[in-house]
């Protein structure tokens, strides 16, 4: 999954887990953007592919209801148009940086361009030293200030805000997509923020470079040198060191000594044209060619990045959505445990696994088990779930309730059983209805479902099937899915 495809996917993400409330998009519409992915991309398409396409027709119709988030979601970084004025901003400032004042004399010694070689010698063994810390000790990546800064103009995510009169679902849905896609995006941000500080590097370098030389056509710069401290010989052992690359990159040999001896002082020195390509050679090979390639590379793994972009599929939201994609409609089989369940709670079990499949379902009603019967009902085939209904207003027993859940759940039934996702729900309707009132007389009863369930090694979801808390019961129905 791409960049941008992933970016999709995360908003989508985000609104549809803010929206619990189905007040922006409802269970229909939810339905609807699968099935619509589904008959697009076939049943031979990727996961990725499927997703993404599913977020495409999610955002399509958003952006129609609501076009100020989708707006708020594509706010672009400072990134399109960064990178020329670093480039060209590193220019000047390097041709800049190398006036060398009224007298044009070239101090051997300390020129500007040998605070740049110094400092770029200090970033390669600081990246070094990172490198081979980051390899041998899990720490985390450091991030100067500097760093810091141009990742933040590499950001993509507009700060989350709420106008008057915007629904609180989108604004907490903006909020959790920035949270999200900053973390999941961090390293690409960071990769780009690399490469971009490389490149004014780069730029900068040639902009000494060039400055040097344009200065050097119409004014002639005088090179020698002054030193409290050294003599010519001790001259001669560091510029043979420091201009050893320029020395090997254009052929000029670095003067003796004696020669240096000659312009050393006070005296006019000589005419700074070698020099001038010593330390262009020199620049060129130790600043400009190894910038070049760490922004290359920084680049390269941008784009690595940008084209597989890490979104877990493991997640339970991406989980539910790709097992309603695989399994169409899903097939559920309900039974009822010595209680006859009325059409609106049936209803709310259709409601309820609608919410926590994120897929529509056909509910099949098996015969209710009588009270303390042995016979365990036979399974359909190619079923999703199972959901065995209990009453609340029922008095537990182990014996009898627990056992025959817990023989369900092990596949114990005469027909060979076809799925082992079994999930107990207790329908409190009855009991509520009649001990509203008493909050602790509920809770009690709960209370005592929840032991003798858990003896057998269930663990119920407690719900009002005649009027649902989509969003409460919703969710744990889907927990409880997810963990068997």
């Amino acid at each position: 999954m791409n960049e941008r495809a992933a970016r999709d996917v995360m908003v989508v993400r985000a609104l549809e887990t803010s929206d619990d409330a189905r007040e922006i998009w409802s269970d229909a519409d939810r339905l609807w953007a699968g099935r619509a992915a589904a008959e697009d991309v076939g049943e031979a398409a990727a996961e990725h592919a499927f997703l993404h396409r599913r977020a495409a027709f999610v955002l399509e119709r958003i952006g129609k209801r609501h076009p100020a988030f989708i707006a708020s979601t594509r706010a672009r970084s400072l990134r399109d148009w960064i990178v020329p004025v670093i480039a060209v901003g590193a220019f000047v400032v390097g041709v800049a940086g190398v006036d060398l004042g009224p007298a044009h004399r070239i101090n051997l010694l300390a020129p500007p361009v040998l605070a740049l070689l110094a400092w770029n010698l200090a970033v390669y063994v600081a990246l070094l030293g990172g490198l081979l810390v980051t390899r041998h000790v899990a720490a985390p990546t450091r991030v100067g200030p500097l760093r810091r800064s141009v990742i933040g103009w590499m950001r993509d995510v507009a700060r989350p805000m709420r106008p008057s009169g915007t629904p609180v679902a989108l604004s907490t849905a903006m909020a959790r997509f920035a949270a999200e896609w900053s973390a999941l995006a961090a390293p690409l941000w960071r990769a780009r923020a690399v490469a971009l500080l490389h490149l004014g590097a780069a730029t900068l370098a040639v902009g000494a470079i060039a400055g040097l030389y344009l200065r050097g056509i119409a004014l002639e710069y005088r090179a020698g040198w002054q030193s409290t401290f050294l003599d010519a010989a001790d001259v001669e052992r560091i510029l043979r060191v420091v201009l050893a690359p320029g020395a090997w990159l254009t052929g000029i040999a670095i003067p003796d000594a004696a020669h240096l001896r000659m312009i050393g002082g006070g005296g006019d020195g000589e005419n700074a044209a070698r020099w001038i390509h010593l330390y262009a050679g020199t620049i060129l090979l130790v600043v400009i060619v190894p910038r070049a390639a760490l922004a290359i590379s920084a680049w390269i793994a941008e784009r690595r990045q940008q084209r597989t972009f890490p979104i877990t599929l493991a997640d339970p939201y991406f989980q539910g959505l790709l097992r309603g994609w695989r399994q169409g409609t899903a097939r559920i089989a309900a039974v009822a445990y010595s209680y006859d369940v009325p059409k609106l709670n049936a209803e709310g079990i259709v409601k309820l696994m609608t919410r926590a499949l994120q897929s529509s379902v056909d509910v099949q009603w098996l015969p209710v088990t009588a009270y303390g019967a042995d016979d365990l009902p036979a399974l359909p085939a190619s079923l999703t779930a199972v959901i065995v209904v209990f009453n609340l207003a029922a008095t537990p027993e182990r014996e009898t309730y627990g056992a025959f859940a817990r023989a369900l759940a092990a596949g114990t039934a005469d027909a060979t059983p076809v799925v082992t996702i079994v999930v107990t729900i207790v329908d409190t309707s009855d009991f509520v209805e009649r001990f509203g009132g008493e909050p602790r007389r509920i809770a009690e009863r709960q209370e005592t479902w929840q032991r003798t369930l858990a003896a057998a090694g269930l663990d119920p979801v407690f719900a009002r099937l005649a009027n649902p808390d989509l969003a409460r019961d919703g969710a744990a129905l889907a927990a409880r899915l997810a963990r068997t």
